[in-house]
């Protein structure tokens, strides 16, 4: 017996070979063919663009900036491309884009909340036809006509620039800051549930709260809006009409008597 015999490998069937080769080729060949059909197919052309509700923007300026997408095969079409055309419009905020298989795009956004009007904006020239407002990111913009307006405060004389190849006006980051801070604190201590606003007046020395029907003036400075604000709501049933109260000193008011 030879011990040094080596066992031979089995010889390799040529005709499994080629099975095995043509299998493989036809899986890939079907692959292809199935993302051939996704990519050309009729049925997955973008018929509908669906969105949720919304107030601010209108109808004509969704369906126009949506309407380059129908047709569109919806697994090509990307999210982005959709994200940052409806992130032209000036309502829209918060967008959130998703497929819907096998023809559908929905579309979900929130839209910015105005604040309060503008009025005799300082720095940055207005010229609009429509009221202006101001919404939570700074910018100040043209109130849409679709849309009744409600009773806003007015904020006046608020500095302004503008910027960008539209030349949106925005309220600079430190006074757009104190702005959000008083309307915090305005609401944290129910000052419009009882005494109503109509303006409020940017001035050197801070804001002035002007409140409806001759009842005020408060002068609430640019800090310590809740504080300040809370003291007037202790002491306002022990106060006449027609007064200008100075808030900016600690722990006490100072009026003065308005001119008529």
């Amino acid at each position: 017996m030879n011990r040094f015999a080596v066992r031979r490998a089995p010889r390799r069937s040529l005709t499994g070979l080629v099975l095995k080769i043509g299998a493989g080729l036809a899986v890939l060949v079907g692959a292809g063919l199935g993302i051939w059909w996704l990519l050309t197919s009729s049925t997955f052309a973008v018929a509908r663009v669906e969105s949720g509700s919304y107030r601010f923007t209108s109808r004509v300026e969704l369906e126009t900036a949506l309407a380059d997408f129908l047709g569109r095969n919806i697994w090509t079409l990307s999210t982005d491309e959709i994200t940052d055309r409806l992130a032209d419009l000036p309502w829209v905020r918060d967008l959130r884009v998703r497929r819907s298989l096998p023809n559908t795009i929905e579309v979900d956004f929130r839209e910015w909340r105005p604040l309060w009007q503008v009025s005799e904006i300082r720095g940055g020239a207005a010229g609009n036809l429509r009221p202006l407002v101001l919404v939570e990111d700074g910018r100040i913009l043209e109130f849409p006509g679709h849309v009744v307006m409600a009773g806003l405060p007015v904020l006046v004389g608020v500095p302004a620039v503008r910027e960008g190849d539209r030349g949106v006006l925005r309220v600079d980051s430190n006074h757009m800051n104190q702005i959000m801070e008083l309307i915090s604190a305005m609401e944290d201590a129910g000052l419009e549930s009882v005494s109503p606003v109509d303006f409020i007046v940017t001035r050197d020395e801070g804001y002035a709260i002007v409140l409806q029907d001759k009842r005020g003036i408060l002068m609430v400075g640019r800090e310590d809006f809740t504080d300040r604000l809370n003291r007037y709501m202790t002491a306002r049933d022990h106060l006449e009409f027609g007064l200008e109260i100075d808030l900016r000193f600690k722990d006490r008011l100072v009026v003065k008597k308005l001119d008529d």
